[in-house]
């Protein structure tokens, strides 16, 4: 059940799910989407499940502290009634519990997961550089254009360029995450991805990876959120290309920089389709059957956060390979100590010994 995610510094998504990152060093290929489940019509999207039911009135804080503000203001240069100060206004959202049930996942050993592809993933270019995510390496006449790309975006840009948007990738998930099966009744999901001057083609595979690997009818749309760019090839070529998936694709730029994190809440406010908000990194790659995983364990609760297993895409030669540290499974915690230094903390020994299953989501 364990999925990977390769991200590049913290991602908020899933437990056993599959997700990769540029994480070392930060037009050649334009293949069209894949088609078959994954074929896009411009019809209206549909969840799989009905939303959940919602009472109380959503309001816009921030729209009512600026007007306090104002009132506040007003009356303190008009002497006006001191009550009518620093009023705060609070409603609230409710949600009634959920009538759909789930069934939880079901490790049946030697039965593949109902979630599992049939067949093994197609070569993004036959024999191309880069396919299986095995390692691409170019020759000394690339230095000067190599380490010239890795100043300006931080990665390896030429081997990149060079790589399909439609790679295939290697599978490093424990052996019996393929043997998980799980209820079809997920939400669906609204991605955001935010970036600011990223490469083009680690953007884009990012953006390949997601459509080529999520079953379509759980993925609702997915939310890019441009940071205040100033690259060329962010701004119209973006828009253009985009067009080719009929809407499931979409663009949105701040006025400003907004950072990541606020952009990252920007994203949520754009994202209207989805009943599950996933945040990947703008240079990832999700692996095989990422999404079930993920998704399951909020589906049958939905005050639960899952956060992936994650991989590492190198950033010189785009190979795969497990995020280092953890224990003998590689399962771990990540953690800052007090010098804010990111450490991957093993599981306890403890909560090992309660587990009925080697590769089911931990706390």
């Amino acid at each position: 059940m364990t999925s990977t995610i390769l991200l590049a510094v913290i991602a908020a998504s899933a437990l056993g799910a599959g997700i990769r990152c540029e994480l070392d060093d930060k037009e050649a290929n334009r293949p069209m989407p894949n088609k078959g489940d994954h074929g896009l019509r411009n019809e209206k999207f549909k969840p799989v499940v009905p939303w959940p039911h919602v009472e109380g009135v959503e309001v816009d804080l921030e729209s009512i502290r600026r007007k306090n503000k104002a009132k506040n203001e007003l009356h303190h240069h008009g002497g006006g009634d001191n009550k009518q100060q620093n009023i705060i206004q609070r409603q609230y959202l409710t949600f009634k519990p959920q009538t759909f049930v789930y069934r939880d996942p079901v490790l049946r050993p030697g039965v593949l997961g109902n979630f599992e592809p049939k067949e093994p993933e197609p070569h993004g270019v036959a024999g191309g550089p880069g396919e299986e995510a095995k390692p691409y390496v170019l020759g000394p006449d690339y230095k000067e254009s190599i380490q010239a790309s890795i100043k300006e975006f931080g990665f390896n840009m030429v081997a990149s360029d060079m790589i399909s948007l439609d790679r295939s990738v290697n599978d490093l998930r424990q052996e019996e995450c393929k043997y998980w099966h799980y209820d079809d009744n997920l939400l669906t999901s609204s991605v955001v991805i935010v970036f600011h001057n990223e490469g083009w083609s680690t953007l884009m595979r990012t953006v390949h990876s997601v459509i080529k690997r999520t079953p379509r009818k759980y993925l609702a749309e997915i939310v890019l959120i441009d940071d205040f760019s100033n690259k060329a090839h962010l701004k119209e070529r973006l828009d253009e290309y985009i067009k080719q998936w009929n809407g499931l694709v979409k663009v949105f730029r701040n006025e400003r920089r907004e950072g990541l994190i606020q952009a990252r809440s920007i994203g949520a406010q754009k994202a209207k389709l989805g009943q599950v908000l996933v945040y990947l990194d703008a240079h990832c790659e999700v692996g095989i059957n990422w999404y079930a995983p993920l998704i399951a364990p909020i589906s049958n609760d939905r005050t639960t956060c899952t956060v992936p297993l994650i991989d590492v895409i190198d950033g010189n030669t785009y190979k795969i390979v497990p995020q280092g540290g953890g224990d003998e499974d590689g399962f771990a915690r990540g953690a800052w100590d007090w010098s804010m230094l990111w450490k991957r903390v093993p599981l306890t020994k403890r909560e090992k010994e309660g587990r009925k299953t080697k590769t089911e989501p931990y706390r």
